[in-house]
């Protein structure tokens, strides 16, 4: 198990259970102005995922999650209390309305990324490949990078010692190597010729 948090390196304080997804490819984005139904019907086909039963997070990793999802709260609920301060204060028939509602969409955008940044995913920095075979980091800190080879390279050392132990484990011995036998064909018992040089009936 993972001890080390990626982002920082430092002992985890806490393992938590993250679905990891792959990343959408870019080309998906083309399929936008057709309908946000039919790219999003393509990116959920191509997306591949990996649950990570036990993924490390440090206190630090804890306090930025926390930072980020309190500032996107806090964003969007600054831009409901704004929207309805300025609807009370600014008199009806103004053209204030249109620039009110653009900055409080604006706000309300802002305030949504912030919460979803504090998403686990994105607080590990992890992300599967794009062929699902492997999960990768990006920006991976050195210490993790580390403590992640020296358990890769005792996992194969261990799936190599039970390969090993396999056959001892199931009776197997080595099959002995085959030995012809020849067999020496039986011949009858020549009789010797009886006397006059004839032979015994």
């Amino acid at each position: 198990m993972l001890q080390l948090c990626t982002r920082h390196g430092e002992p985890a304080a806490q393992h938590r259970r993250v679905l990891l997804k792959s990343r959408t490819p870019s080309w998906t984005y083309l399929l936008i102005p057709f309908g946000l139904l039919p790219f999003a019907i393509v990116a959920t086909v191509l997306e591949k995922r990996v649950k990570a039963a036990a993924w490390p997070f440090c206190p630090r990793c804890l306090k930025l999650r926390t930072g980020r999802l309190l500032g996107g709260i806090g964003v969007v609920v600054f831009a409901i209390l704004a929207v309805l301060v300025l609807a009370a204060a600014v008199p009806h028939g103004t053209s204030y309305a249109g620039p009110i509602v653009l900055a409080f969409v604006a706000l309300l955008f802002v305030g949504l990324l912030l919460a979803a940044n504090a998403g686990w995913p994105l607080i590990a920095s992890a992300h599967v490949s794009r062929d699902g075979s492997a999960v990768e980091v990006r920006n991976a800190h050195p210490r993790f990078a580390e403590h992640a080879a020296a358990l890769q390279a005792w996992a194969a050392q261990q799936q190599w010692a039970a390969q090993q132990q396999w056959p001892a484990q199931q009776g197997y011995r080595q099959p002995q190597q085959w030995q012809p036998h020849y067999a020496h064909p039986q011949y009858p018992e020549q009789q010797s010729p009886g006397p006059g040089g004839t032979m015994p009936s």
